[in-house]
C-alpha cells in the first residue's frame, strides 16, 4: 500500500451521499499539494468531486510540499450510449466513491449505477 494513505485523516465529498451513489466511479489521483488541507484545484477540464485532507502529523513529501488523493470526473465519464451504458471502458483510475475510505486505497467499482450530469 502506498505510504500516503497513512498520513490522510479523511475524505471530503463535495457532492451529497445521493449523487455519489448515483455515480458509476470517480478518477482516483495523487497529486502534491501546498497545504495538508482544503479544497484542492482540479485539472483542467475535470469537475472536483473530493479530496483528502491529512493529519496534522503528515510531512511533506518533498519541497513541492504534500502528497494528496483527488477523486475528479472528466465530460466524456458521463456520456452514455443508447442503452444507458456507459460509451468508454472504465479508466483505469477508476473508484466507488461510496467504498472509498481515507487511509485505504479506492476499490474498483461494478457497473451497475449511473453517471448523473451536474
Amino acid at each position: 500500500m502506498h505510504s500516503a494513505y497513512y498520513d490522510e485523516e479523511k475524505i471530503i465529498w463535495l457532492r451529497d451521499h445521493a449523487a455519489l451513489a448515483a455515480m458509476d466511479f470517480v478518477r482516483e489521483r495523487w497529486m502534491i499539494c501546498l497545504i495538508r488541507t482544503g479544497p484542492i484545484m482540479a485539472p483542467p477540464g475535470e469537475t472536483l468531486i473530493g479530496y483528502s485532507v491529512l493529519k496534522k502529523t503528515a510531512a511533506k513529501t518533498d519541497e513541492r510540499g504534500f502528497r494528496r488523493r483527488i477523486f475528479t470526473l472528466r465530460p466524456e465519464d458521463r456520456y452514455r450510449d443508447e442503452g444507458g451504458g456507459l460509451q468508454n471502458e472504465l479508466p483505469p483510475d477508476a473508484v466507488d466513491p461510496l467504498l472509498t475510505e481515507a487511509g485505504k486505497p479506492g476499490h474498483r467499482p461494478d457497473l451497475t449505477k449511473k453517471i448523473k450530469p451536474d
